[in-house]
């Protein structure tokens, strides 16, 4: 099959492409302005302001690029869960001065090993949950088991 007959990579496979490392992720994020990020919500009504996940969104050409970079980065850098309360400045390791600053040294962290990924975190969690004595309830992983 020559080149110009060859299909297009799907939305899905485009982005897992894209997040085979996270270096597309950090020098997209490096680029965006500090006032275009936001806590709390995902993106401001006017669209001019995100969190990660709404920068992550706009990497994407269209809207099923934006939604897969977002499915395949949850699978397999960091879920909501991970990556919210960084964003918003509630995680206690991750407390530089804006959002923008947070989630690169999270990022960088993620990539360089230092924090867990999705899979590596539940799999300890779950190690961690099933060892003999260790049942008191609590988590392992340093993401606040609820915001308030």
């Amino acid at each position: 099959m020559s080149s110009e007959t060859a299909p297009a990579f799907s939305p899905s496979d485009w982005a897992f492409t894209q997040l085979a490392n996270l270096d597309a992720v950090i020098t997209y994020m490096e680029t965006t302005s500090e006032d275009a990020w936001r806590t709390e919500t995902v993106r401001s009504a006017d669209g001019s302001t995100n969190c990660f996940f709404g920068h992550l969104f706009n990497m994407g050409a269209d809207d099923e690029q934006g939604s897969a970079l977002w499915n395949w980065f949850e699978e397999l850098w960091a879920t909501t869960y991970m990556v919210y309360p960084v964003n918003d400045g509630q995680n206690e390791k991750y407390q530089q001065k804006t959002p923008k600053k947070r989630m690169l040294a999270y990022l960088r962290a993620l990539a360089d090993g230092t924090e867990m990924t999705t899979e590596q975190a539940m799999e300890a969690e779950y190690q961690w949950r099933t060892a003999p004595g260790e049942s008191s309830g609590e988590t392992l992983c340093s993401v606040p088991t609820h915001i308030s």
